[in-house]
């Protein structure tokens, strides 16, 4: 059964951002990251408890900076396995000594995770990094989909409109 026909007084879009079941790409979390690196976003969740609004807020910047549409509890829940995932793959470097590799061998994106969460400057390659995100060079707006398509998003007065170029 459609789902416009289970929830009749809910709009598809919302379902679809409700969902939170889509796995993150490399340049979702990217773009989760480059927001998150931002001082003022970090400093605001560090002293806050109730961070919904943050989190709104950098959904929001997400959508507007990179065209990647998340809502607030899917990024929050990025964020705190983005931390957890850091936690555990210091503690296996750490456990690991010497031999044991280094800790991107444990998590993708550590690096810049832990010059976000330890509050120093990014290094050369993050900072690169975070400048070709913030910069636009990922394509604000424009995502590239499983099958090779280019995916225009756009929020149109609280509805969201996806157009999908098939080449034709």
């Amino acid at each position: 059964m459609p789902l416009d026909l289970l929830y009749p007084q809910t709009k598809l879009s919302d379902l679809l951002l409700e969902s939170g079941g889509r796995h993150w790409t490399d340049e979702e979390v990217r773009a989760l990251l480059c927001v998150w690196a931002d001082r003022r976003i970090r400093e605001r969740l560090k002293c806050t408890l109730r961070n919904k609004s943050i989190f709104q807020e950098m959904s929001r910047q997400m959508q507007r900076s990179f065209g990647v549409v998340r809502n607030w509890k899917q990024c929050r829940t990025k964020y705190k396995n983005l931390k957890y995932e850091y936690k555990t793959a210091k503690s296996a470097q750490v456990a690991g000594g010497s031999s044991g590799g280094g800790p991107g061998k444990y998590m993708k994106f550590f690096d810049e995770v832990e010059a976000i969460l330890l509050d120093r400057g990014l290094d050369n390659e993050a900072q690169e990094m975070q400048k070709r995100l913030c910069d636009g060079e990922m394509g604000a707006g424009r995502l590239g989909s499983p099958a090779g398509q280019t995916t225009q998003i756009r929020g149109v007065e609280n509805e969201l409109v996806i157009e999908i170029d098939d080449g034709k």
